[in-house]
């Protein structure tokens, strides 16, 4: 298959410092972010250990940080991507008090797509991500419409057409098991990669198989 990775918040042409979210990591308290707290790091780290599993597994990866998201839902339907996933990680507090965050990991999937497109899709995702003992019955699989709370999570993915389509939302920067879990180098944040990687590529076997 060929998956398109975006790493979104970066590259945007219109908002060049935007770097998404972020958590009190250093527990500080101070209230602002440094580069190391924000969420394009890190979504960034995963990433990269999910391109690199995804490729180890067979499939082609399209890795995407530039452009509006208009510009790279296009992108991602004209080279051909089966999968398109927006790279997210989420925060509730701003990064002001930290370990006060929300406690699941959040798989959205368009609202439009086929059950067993969309849907199917997240759900392999999630159970990956359950497996991992910090999150394990805490995810959520939600589908994205433009019309209700999750149409944030849709404008991420809403554009794009031929591929599946994904907002990964794993992990909260502000909450303390997951900042102990995850957010403690590229080596801990890594199984979140691994989780996507592994999730894909088991909705992509069940396919071939139906």
């Amino acid at each position: 298959m060929i998956i398109a990775l975006d790493r979104q918040h970066v590259g945007k042409p219109h908002r060049l410092s935007d770097m998404g979210a972020w958590g009190d990591l250093d527990g500080s308290g101070d209230g602002e972010a440094s580069v190391i707290e924000s969420e394009a790091i890190w979504t960034g780290m995963y990433l990269w250990h999910a391109e690199l599993a995804l490729r180890e597994l067979g499939h082609i990866v399209y890795p995407m940080s530039h452009g509006r998201y208009s510009e790279r839902h296009k992108a991602a339907n004209e080279v051909g991507a089966d999968v398109y996933i927006a790279a997210h990680l989420n925060s509730l507090t701003g990064g002001t008090r930290s370990g006060q965050g929300g406690n699941y990991g959040a798989v959205f999937y368009d609202d439009r797509s086929s059950a067993h497109n969309g849907l199917a899709l997240a759900e392999s995702i999630g159970k990956q991500l359950g497996a991992l003992p910090v999150l394990g019955s805490r995810v959520r699989i939600w589908p994205a419409k433009g019309s209700d709370w999750t149409r944030r999570a849709y404008s991420t993915i809403s554009g794009v057409g031929r591929p599946v389509a994904i907002c990964y939302e794993p992990a909260f920067l502000d909450y303390q098991p997951h900042q102990e879990a995850f957010f403690q180098s590229a080596e801990s944040v890594a199984v979140l990669g691994r989780a996507l990687a592994d999730g894909i590529h088991a909705w992509g076997q069940a396919r071939e198989n139906a």
